[in-house]
């Protein structure tokens, strides 16, 4: 049986390797990105407002797009799936019914679980990333996002971040647990052959 020191010891070297495996594969997939899985496009309502919604997938990535529709509903509606980091803030949003330009993207990494989340937010025509999610049909924006991410394109990048803390938790403890079991099983054939070799030395005695 280990003694407490050892196993806390133990525990310390799992969840410090699950820290780093889950920084890790924070920004693995970021850099390893070439494609996605082409875009999904659909329709999503939230109140009072409907949005053109791309989404695409890739490796540790997942890739929302929302882009606001020109007209309102009379009747308040909430339909349609979108991720908990991808939904939109509350109206007003700053658009005209003329003029549809303001479009949201959000890019989370992370694998298996999302930790992070990047967030665009545009209202004019004048900056053409992230595009609108109508036209976004195809399998490069979720590429040039995590460019953006990395300062690979000189697009102004993603306004704000955050980290998803359930996602990094949960990262921690399936990495220290793939790391404690090999552990466990060495240290238990390392006990077995001290033991055995000392059974051994005692017989030839």
């Amino acid at each position: 049986m280990a003694s407490m020191p050892k196993v806390i010891s133990r525990l310390g070297i799992a969840l410090g390797l699950g820290v780093l495996a889950t920084i890790a594969m924070t920004i693995y997939p970021l850099a390893a990105i070439d494609r996605g899985n082409t875009a999904k496009i659909t329709t999503v309502y939230r109140g009072n407002h409907g949005w053109y919604h791309a989404r695409d997938y890739a490796f540790g990535l997942e890739w929302s797009n929302l882009s606001l529709m020109s007209t309102t509903l009379s009747t308040p509606l909430f339909d349609g799936e979108l991720p908990s980091w991808g939904e939109p803030p509350p109206p007003p949003y700053p658009q005209t019914p003329q003029i549809p330009l303001y479009r949201l993207a959000s890019l989370a990494t992370g694998w298996p679980m999302r930790t992070m989340v990047f967030h665009w937010s545009v209202s004019s025509m004048t900056q053409s990333f992230p595009q609108q999610a109508e036209r976004d049909d195809q399998n490069t924006s979720i590429s040039n996002a995590s460019e953006e991410v990395l300062g690979k394109r000189q697009s102004g990048g993603p306004y704000s971040s955050q980290v998803l803390w359930i996602g990094v938790v949960m990262n921690i403890a399936i990495y220290a647990a793939v790391v404690l079991g090999p552990i466990g099983l060495l240290l238990r054939f390392a006990r077995y052959s001290a033991g055995k070799s000392g059974k051994s030395t005692s017989t030839s005695k």
